[in-house]
């Protein structure tokens, strides 16, 4: 059970971290740091949607009666998708983050900006994606528990 939930707490900072530097440094594509960083989160979580999906699928379609039955693999991608949903939040907060970096209310170079403009990035980041920010606090500490 830790074994999956281990795995997926190194695969999905990783698939990420994997993806940013390839995009950033791939000779033909070579993009900027907040480019980067939103496509990356975009592809982490589509390889989360087809591994979800594949894993409905194969589940759905192997058991006989869908309510009644259970399957090994409805169990295990749970334990490895929970680490997923701490990591996305953290993902849609940093490319909150860059997309408030680009329209330039933020230092060009990263440099130090005014006090609190993290606090209000965090506050206009909870503000814009409260529901989704919810949904995924109550996937990972409600429904995955039960």
């Amino acid at each position: 059970m830790t074994l999956l939930f281990a795995v997926g707490c190194v695969f999905f900072p990783l698939c990420f971290t994997a993806l940013r530097w390839g995009l950033q440094n791939h000779t033909n594509l070579q993009m900027e740091r907040q480019e980067a960083v939103l496509v990356a989160s975009k592809l982490v979580s589509s390889v989360q949607a087809i591994m979800a999906s594949t894993a409905g699928y194969i589940v759905s379609t192997s058991c006989k009666h869908i309510i009644d039955d259970q399957h090994w693999l409805s169990s295990a991608y749970t334990q490895f998708a929970v680490p997923y949903f701490i990591y996305d939040i953290y993902a849609m907060f940093l490319c909150h983050w860059h997309k408030h970096q680009v329209k330039g209310h933020g230092g060009d170079d990263g440099a130090a900006r005014a006090p609190g403009s993290t606090w209000a990035i965090a506050r206009g980041y909870l503000h814009k994606e409260f529901l989704m920010v919810l949904h995924h606090a109550a996937m990972v500490l409600v429904c995955f528990p039960l």
